[in-house]
């Protein structure tokens, strides 16, 4: 456990093999996502999918608010907080999320691999990096209606690709694809509340 080496295997990728995860969580019906990553799941493509999410999400809302600020002519001053909030954010929604599931799972006798799943979470959030790209048109109903769409494929992607798991939970089936739906539009509504809402 404390040996480099134990983890070696969760970042053995090859570039070919990260993209086509990626490109897996952005048609998230497919679900398929889970059997081609059951045998080799990794942490890599998942941990700098949620890095390169923070400084785009926190660089984006940095940009939006700069320009929402010179278009008022106001004076502008860079939040620090934006970068550490969202690595908070980020960070500890793929690192519990996933254990917390893992834990449920396990009780219902419908186990999944903890890595599977920290690889799953890690990334379905992807389409939040195009969300944020897209953020900064300044139209706040089309904000909002990103935002949605990005946590509705988010949610779908990880419910789809746990189908099998969650069926052999028996009767509290729909409980656990409740609160997997609620998670994710949840961390798509914070994103957009405390990001993109931009107040001058």
């Amino acid at each position: 456990m404390f040996s480099v080496a134990a983890y070696k295997p969760y970042f053995d990728v090859d570039t070919s093999d990260v993209v086509e995860r990626i490109w897996e969580s952005v048609f998230p019906f497919r679900g398929t996502f889970t059997d081609k990553t059951s045998e080799k799941p990794d942490l890599y493509g998942p941990f700098w999918t949620c890095t390169t999410l923070i400084f785009v999400a926190a660089s984006i809302a940095t940009f939006v608010t700069y320009l929402s600020h010179k278009w008022h002519k106001k004076e502008w001053t860079y939040d620090i907080n934006l970068v550490t909030w969202s690595a908070g954010l980020f960070y500890g929604y793929v690192t519990f999320v996933p254990l917390g599931l893992y834990v449920i799972l396990k009780y219902f006798s419908a186990p999944a691999g903890l890595v599977q799943l920290w690889c799953l979470y890690g990334y379905s959030l992807f389409v939040f990096i195009p969300a944020s790209l897209l953020s900064i048109v300044p139209i706040e109903i089309f904000r909002w209606v990103i935002a949605g769409v990005a946590g509705f494929m988010s949610a779908t992607f990880v419910a789809v690709n746990l189908r099998a798991h969650i069926l052999n939970s028996g009767e509290r089936w729909f409980l656990i694809v409740a609160g997997i739906f609620l998670l994710q539009l949840g961390l798509a509504v914070l994103l957009k509340l405390y990001l993109f809402t931009i107040t001058v």
